[in-house]
């Protein structure tokens, strides 16, 4: 492994244990990628909770996405991942969480209003897609129209958040904003401070 490589692996592991304490990742959901110097990604693995994940769980996989060991398996939204990377060819990484808020708003079938002073200027515009179902090609092709579109957020009806950007501590940013406004919406509805 070269040094770039292993900087990564560990990179990918910190911030994950980042997610799962901020709790925008529970059980074994949620995944990260990174795109390496080379093209090849390296990516979390298949049913392995972000919890406390050893570095060397962590997958590589070739641009086309097929493993480089074998006997690995790859996060079975490996499609989101590629597709992604192909809307966005600039993009370091992927961050692909399912956050309670926004999983709740996102049964609305719109965006929660972004009306506070931090969803309005780190957050920016968020997308959002019609369900489809879970590391299809379809919902692949549907979340990366919007990167394709410019937004760097995009939030899935009835599953998730996923986030492109050039680094992850970008990428955990604007995952911890989608949800903390999707939770102030939320409140603010129950308060009775907010319309639909």
């Amino acid at each position: 492994m070269s040094a770039g490589e292993d900087r990564a692996r560990a990179e990918i592991a910190r911030y994950c244990r980042l997610l799962w304490d901020r709790r925008l990742v529970t059980g074994s959901s949620g995944n990260v990628s990174v795109r390496l110097d080379d093209g090849d990604l390296l990516v979390t693995p298949s049913g392995l909770s972000l919890r406390d994940l050893p570095e060397e769980a962590i997958v590589r996989v070739d641009p086309g996405g097929a493993p480089r060991a074998s006997e690995q398996r790859p996060t079975s939204e490996l499609p989101l991942h590629l597709a992604a990377y192909g809307a966005r060819p600039g993009a370091r990484c992927i961050v692909h969480t399912h956050p309670t808020f926004c999983v709740v708003w996102s049964k609305v079938g719109s965006i929660f209003p972004r009306d506070t002073v931090g969803a309005r200027e780190t957050l920016g515009p968020v997308a959002w897609t019609a369900f489809r179902q879970p590391g299809t090609r379809d919902l692949a092709d549907l979340c990366a129209a919007e990167f394709a579109r410019g937004f760097d957020t995009v939030v899935m009806e009835r599953h998730g958040v996923s986030v492109v950007a050039d680094t992850l501590e970008r990428a955990f940013v604007l995952t911890d904003l989608a949800e903390e406004a999707a939770r102030i919406a939320y409140y603010s509805r129950l308060a009775g401070l907010a319309e639909l």
